[in-house]
């Protein structure tokens, strides 16, 4: 029973191969927020129930091997997110990515309550970016990017947020998954340094592509409303409660 409920964790806190069936219920949720509520919510069940596992039960999760398929799967969703033009989908691929390597805290026997917190680094921002592409989709009929063009002249509040979700989902600096990623190499030997290293070059990558598609380039399309002021400082709110509690949070663990 604790291998079939192993799965189903590899399902809810994407890991490949079982982070096929994380995607596609992303995917097929219907609007922008009720992905961003799966985005938040999945991986955070997904913890609940490995806490419910002994961990003498499921040995596979403290091996080597174990470590091996988290930076495997992390690599694999970041080099498919390099190029898509589709902002829920990058977000999905990206923050696919990111989720399972708080799988190295389990392997590393670090505690299953940091996980819970660091599921949360990049969950939030790709819920976000989610959002963000469900409202794009019922202004413009679609969330593409470099179609026609940067989205920045016609409708910088939301490229604004769209542009800083997308740097916390990467790990830059300040935001939750920078520190997140900090703590997961704190806890590895040196020699799993390099494939994490490589994970982050992939990312940067990404989201270069992602933000010259964005921002630069000029508009050819159809004219369409920007977010309202409400709408732009709730945003805004969050993105700062994240910087807000990664330092809060860093400061934590890093005192310990």
């Amino acid at each position: 029973m604790e291998w079939l409920e192993l799965v189903l964790v590899g399902m809810l806190l994407p890991v490949f191969p079982a982070s096929v069936v994380f995607n596609a219920v992303i995917r097929w949720t219907p609007t922008g927020w009720g992905k961003a509520a799966a985005m938040i919510l999945l991986p955070e069940v997904g913890v609940a129930l490995l806490s419910s596992i002994s961990s003498a039960r499921v040995p596979l999760v403290h091996s080597r091997g174990w470590i091996v398929l988290v930076a495997f799967s992390a690599l694999l969703y970041a080099f498919r997110a390099i190029s898509v033009r589709e902002i829920s989908i990058w977000a999905r691929l990206m923050a696919t990515s990111g989720l399972g390597l708080v799988w190295i805290f389990e392997a590393t026997h670090r505690g299953r309550d940091v996980m819970a917190v660091a599921v949360l680094a990049w969950s939030v921002p790709a819920a976000l970016l989610l959002v963000l592409a469900g409202l794009l989709t019922e202004r413009s009929g679609g969330a593409y990017l470099g179609l026609q063009g940067g989205l920045a002249r016609v409708v910088p509040r939301i490229s604004s947020l769209a542009t800083l979700s997308a740097l916390a989902l990467v790990a830059t600096p300040l935001f939750p998954s920078f520190f997140a990623l900090l703590h997961v190499i704190g806890v590895l030997r040196l020699f799993w340094l390099w494939p994490l290293l490589l994970v982050l070059l992939v990312w940067g990558w990404s989201l270069g592509g992602f933000l010259q598609q964005l921002l630069f380039g000029s508009y050819s399309g159809e004219r369409f409303p920007d977010l309202g002021t409400l709408a732009t400082s709730s945003g805004a709110v969050v993105l700062s409660l994240l910087v807000v509690s990664a330092v809060v949070w860093s400061g934590a663990w890093i005192g310990i």
